[in-house]
């Protein structure tokens, strides 16, 4: 759940302008490039075409860290830049927001709106193909099956070929293919549950066909995002493969399935050598699935582009999902290795101590020659990036002076970026630094020691192993069955990103320190002596096929299913993705485009609107249920809106009478019914508008109903042009015919219009037609601006809607009085309260005083009438000393409290304005 302080920061966001460190405003590129910040903690860039590429382009998530003391507040843009953080200080105020990157830039951002858009809906003519209404056309199967289409959309969708052909394009295509085929040219996407092999055949037999390559580019991307999964989803499996294979051999089946581990007779424990080649054998399964996760983890980043968001999360949630499977299997391993060690008597473990010494002064001369390879390479990298940044510094500054500003900002950042790198490296290479003594000082310490010294020391790290066993089978089991709520969606998704990045950036690192680190790659090879572990290195880049050829032959792809076992199978579950499967928003959809041309040309039409609009001087009045007028009657006072310059290539036909005139706007039967369910069910309903092919708009004008039926075909609505009566009246237009996504972006874009002469008759309008959004935004800014209140207009809104008002701008200065006017009493304006309460209270009072007269001469509060309810006349005095303080005596605030019967608000009015 997201806190108050993040909320603020959700929306879109648009990048202004960029400020250097020193206050120049710098052209940079990225001016325009938008942002949405949601409340799980992604981001998305909109970045404009032709746009210099920034480092935090690639980060898909982001933190917001608040303000902590003199600090401000951190937004932190989490991302794959080679695993970075991109750390923003942020100021933010109502709808800017600047970001501060040290030493670089600083981004002024303004806020767009407040949540992603969705007015850019996918647009597709599905709901057509599927019920086959307005159909003109038929193809054929190859089997004979029938499928009713429609001219017009496959002309839209394939103006390449002759869809008036004796024989129709497609015709006799296999049924399959052909269903694929048409879902394309409806919706520009594939259908959900394809089959692969139905997506080779469509590659094969129509993505050649003029007008078709997209059609044959998406199936073959979706061939390789599904080879992909499958590829993640065999890694998986074998690394849970692993994970059992391992567990048998320390005998853990019996565990799992709910047995007693076996005694230790004549098992492996009894036998030392048994042990040591068991424990070889669980370090070689390990060390194949280390490897085959990290290329999860690499293909995964370095590949995740080619899926949409969806698909990304659909393989988080996969990995996500097996995470407590994983831990089950250490689980049971752990399990079985502590009812072992706890049955290990003393001279067993002598005995496995003796057999162990030899083993231990293997493993600590190998281990310091790694670390010697390790920090051999790292003093390498470490040389060569310095000399890369020395080299990008002078070229920044070479490139600067030839060709301005445009692209310092990206090199700025990227260099910064280099520096923390290499920041990142040092810090490394002295950590292993002193892993490496340290491991030194422990090799000479145990060499040094006589054999019986080396036996104890090993016995004793047995028994301090069987002591601490207990404690850690305790704390994966607390671990297990805490996950879900410690580690969280948005959690797991900032880890999973940000741990897939690392590994990908430190695979990196050792692929180009590959020649210095290429004898310890071929030690462990040897070591480890699996095929599928030399494979796993092959396909990450550190080993080439021909130096493998003494452990393996597999090629680069061919590991991904050796080694599953069959009990391995049971945990691939990733179902295949469906990125292509959606229809492509609406400004990016090529049919959209050809449309809205189609509408402009007025070909091939079978359909008439009839826009009726009153002349100056007309007496004719229509009765309609929403009416423009009734919304807007503040906005000019007529329905009839000034358009000009709004039709785009129309030229209607007229008729006029001596009162009305009418316009004719030819359009598409079936494109209209399609992208709008009023319209489909008019023209479907057997009445009058579907006998005559024609329906009547009232309450319009012709130029802004054109507009309409131009978002209707294109699937945006453009409002840059239209002032607030105009976007008035289309709101009520697209509330009308129940186009909700048009209603909203009218509603957005009013906010942008509200003032003081129009802010009433909005927040009728809004009231009227339940748009929740503008009305909010009005009713802000009414009370934010109390006197337009004075207007006539005001007298016209409902008794409803004029009480709301009333009621908000009286708490409205209540909570600014509460707070800005401790102990003091301002004077208040003459609209906190109605005049008739003010009398009401005043001669309430004055009946109170009399009374108080005539039963008593004290002047307690104590002792006043009508005081039965102590508690709660002592709760309102209490709330109004809080506001007005000591300015007003105690006993003339408990007869204000008795004459407005315990209201503090018609109390407050009083006082206030008295």
């Amino acid at each position: 759940m997201a806190t108050v302080e993040e909320v603020v920061y959700h929306g879109t966001w648009r990048i202004i302008e960029c400020v250097s460190v020193t206050g120049v405003v710098e052209i940079t590129g990225i001016e325009g490039t938008e942002f949405i910040l949601d409340e799980n903690g992604d981001v998305s860039w909109q970045v404009p075409d032709e746009t210099e590429p920034m480092p935090f382009f690639n980060c898909e998530t982001y933190e917001v860290c608040p303000a902590a003391g003199s600090e401000p507040a951190v937004l932190k843009f989490i991302g794959t830049y080679a695993g970075y953080v991109v750390e923003f200080k942020v100021d933010i105020s109502e709808d800017l927001m600047l970001l501060t990157y040290e030493k670089c830039c600083m981004l002024q951002c303004q806020k767009v709106s407040p949540g992603p858009r969705k007015e850019d809906m996918p647009y597709s003519f599905l709901s057509v193909l599927e019920h086959g209404y307005f159909s003109d056309l038929v193809l054929r199967a190859d089997s004979g099956k029938e499928f009713k289409v429609h001219s017009i959309i496959l002309q839209l969708s394939a103006p390449e070929l002759d869809w008036t052909a004796p024989v129709t394009p497609l015709t006799g295509l296999p049924e399959d293919v052909l269903c694929v085929t048409l879902h394309y040219l409806y919706s520009e996407c594939l259908p959900r549950g394809l089959a692969e092999e139905t997506a080779q055949r469509c590659a094969r037999m129509v993505g050649k066909m003029p007008g078709f390559a997209r059609f044959g580019q998406l199936c073959e991307t979706f061939l390789k995002n599904t080879a992909l999964i499958q590829q993640i989803k065999s890694l998986v499996s074998d690394i849970h493969g692993c994970a059992d294979r391992i567990n048998d051999l320390f005998g853990g089946s019996a565990v799992e399935d709910g047995r007693e581990p076996a005694t230790l007779e004549g098992s492996l424990w009894s036998s030392p050598s048994k042990l040591c080649y068991t424990v070889r054998q669980a370090l070689r399964e390990e060390a194949i699935a280390c490897a085959k996760l990290v290329l999860i983890c690499d293909m995964f980043s370095k590949r995740k582009y080619e899926l949409s968001r969806e698909e990304r999360y659909e393989i988080m949630k996969y990995v996500k999902s097996r995470i407590p499977v994983f831990l089950r299997q250490l689980l049971t391993l752990l399990t079985t290795i502590k009812a072992h060690l706890q049955a290990l008597t003393q001279p067993q473990r002598a005995d496995i101590a003796a057999y162990l010494v030899p083993e231990m002064e293997i493993i600590l001369d190998t281990m310091s020659r790694f670390a010697s390879e390790t920090k051999a390479a790292l003093e390498q990298a470490i040389t060569t990036s310095n000399e890369k940044a020395t080299v990008e510094k002078g070229d920044k500054a070479e490139k600067s002076r030839k060709s301005g500003v445009g692209d310092v900002l990206g090199r700025t950042l990227k260099h910064a970026l280099h520096l923390k790198e290499l920041k990142k490296l040092k810090h490394f290479h002295e950590r292993t630094t002193s892993s490496f003594l340290h491991l030194r000082q422990k090799r000479e310490h145990f060499n040094m020691k006589s054999q019986p010294d080396k036996i104890r020391s090993v016995s004793q790290s047995l028994v301090h192993l069987v002591d601490e066993f207990p404690s850690f089978v305790i704390k994966l089991r607390e671990i297990i069955a805490a996950l879900d709520d410690k580690v969280a969606w948005k959690e797991w998704k900032y880890l999973f990103k940000m741990a897939t990045s690392k590994v990908s950036w430190g695979l990196a690192k050792v692929q180009s320190s590959r020649t210095s680190l290429q004898p310890m790659i071929d030690e462990m090879c040897d070591i480890v002596r699996s095929e599928q572990f030399v494979a796993s290195l092959i396909t990450l880049g550190l080993k080439s096929p021909a130096e493998a050829s003494g452990h393996t032959t597999l090629g680069r792809d061919s590991f991904f299913s050796a080694g599953t076992s069959n009990k391995a199978a049971r945990y691939a579950q990733l179902s295949c993705v469906d990125s292509l499967c959606v229809p492509p928003a609406a400004s990016s959809s090529a049919t959209a485009r050809r449309a809205l041309e189609l509408f402009r040309q007025r070909a091939k039409t079978d359909m008439t609107f009839e826009v009726i609009s009153l002349q100056d001087g007309g007496d004719i009045i229509i009765d309609h249920t929403v009416s423009v007028n009734e919304g807007c009657a503040g906005l000019g006072g007529k329905a009839v809106v000034g358009g000009d310059g709004l039709a785009g290539g129309h030229d209607p036909s007229i008729v006029e009478t001596e009162d009305v005139e009418i316009q004719e706007i030819k359009a598409h039967r079936v494109i209209v019914a399609a992208r709008c369910d009023w319209f489909r069910r008019a023209l479907l309903s057997g009445m009058k508008e579907s006998i005559d092919r024609k329906i009547i708009v009232h309450d319009t004008n012709p130029e802004l109903f054109q507009r309409f039926l131009e978002a209707l075909y294109s699937g945006q609505l453009d409002t840059s042009s239209l002032n607030a009566e105009q976007l008035a009246d289309m709101m009520t237009l697209c509330d009308r015919y129940e186009m909700d996504n048009f209603k909203q972006v009218c509603e957005h874009e009013l906010k942008s219009h509200l003032d003081e002469d129009n802010a009433l008759c909005l927040l009728n309008l809004a009231d009227h037609l339940n748009s929740r959004f503008l009305r909010d935004s009005a009713l802000s800014y009414v009370v934010e601006h109390p006197n337009v209140t004075f207007s006539d207009l005001f007298e016209e809104l409902p008794e409803r809607l004029k009480e709301e008002v009333q009621d908000a701008i009286v708490w409205q200065g209540l909570e600014q009085k509460k707070v800005s006017t401790k102990g003091h009493l301002l004077q208040p304006s003459s609209s906190m309260s109605s005049l008739s309460d003010i009398n009401e209270l005043i001669d309430n009072i004055d009946i109170s005083h009399d009374r108080d007269l005539t039963m008593s001469t004290s002047s307690s509060s104590d002792d006043l009438p009508y005081a039965e309810d102590t508690a709660r006349l002592e709760s309102c005095v209490q709330e109004l000393t809080d506001i007005v303080g000591d300015t007003v005596s105690r006993d003339e605030l408990t007869r204000v409290v008795l004459a407005a019967d315990y209201d503090v608000n018609r109390a407050l009015n009083f006082i206030f304005t008295s």
